[in-house]
């Protein structure tokens, strides 16, 4: 696989699955009587959580992985329906419970918790994107430049994430609640096509390969 080939599939798999556009409305609700500067603070905070999150996980979790005896291509089959079962609620227009519970939607009323949960964690640095993270950047015989991608890939859907959030109020006063729904529908579809080829790539290399 090329390296602009991996880079746009990683892109692709976590700009979906993290979805800004349609955690604008959710920041916006969260945020409502905040201050520009406030809001924006938060933002940056939800950025640095998830951030952290997703590398701290793309680095170690090989070695739990080992610890714990777990093949990455049964990761790739496990990974890949979870994130079909995220891309199939995006599809139905729901938020995916493998990203937000009902005891952190309830939690998040708290004004200093709000950039860590539920924005940073689970909403942008969820299960979904942090096992597309693992799985990408820990791909058997992977190189270093393919490693490289991956990282750069991830950098640049959070600069992304921070610039979609950061004009939030804008954003949606354009999209409104109709068109936030139907691009997290597309970006489910689009989801949905990455997890079937994660779970397939799996069987492939455990059953046949």
């Amino acid at each position: 696989m090329s390296l602009i080939l991996i880079f746009v599939t990683v892109f692709a798999a976590l700009f979906a699955i993290m979805n800004p556009i349609g955690a604008v409305p959710v920041l916006i609700s969260l945020t409502d009587g905040y201050s520009l500067k406030e809001r924006h603070e938060i933002i940056r905070r939800s950025i640095y959580t998830a951030s952290g999150m997703i590398f701290g996980f793309m680095f170690l979790g090989i070695y739990i992985f080992d610890i714990l005896g777990i093949n990455i291509y049964d990761f790739e089959i496990a990974g890949g329906i979870l994130l079909f079962k995220v891309g199939f609620d995006m599809l139905q227009g729901k938020l995916s419970t493998t990203k937000m519970t009902q005891i952190e939607k309830d939690e998040s009323a708290e004004r200093e918790a709000i950039a860590i949960a539920p924005l940073g964690t689970p909403l942008l640095a969820g299960p979904g994107s942090i096992t597309t993270a693992i799985i990408f950047f820990n791909t058997t015989n992977i190189t270093l430049a393919s490693r490289f991608a991956v990282i750069l890939a991830v950098i640049t859907v959070l600069i992304l994430s921070f610039f979609v959030l950061k004009y939030s109020v804008k954003i949606f006063g354009k999209l409104g609640k109709t068109g936030s729904i139907v691009i997290s529908r597309i970006m489910g579809l689009l989801l949905t096509a990455i997890a079937v080829d994660l779970i397939t790539t799996g069987i492939l290399h455990i059953f046949i390969i």
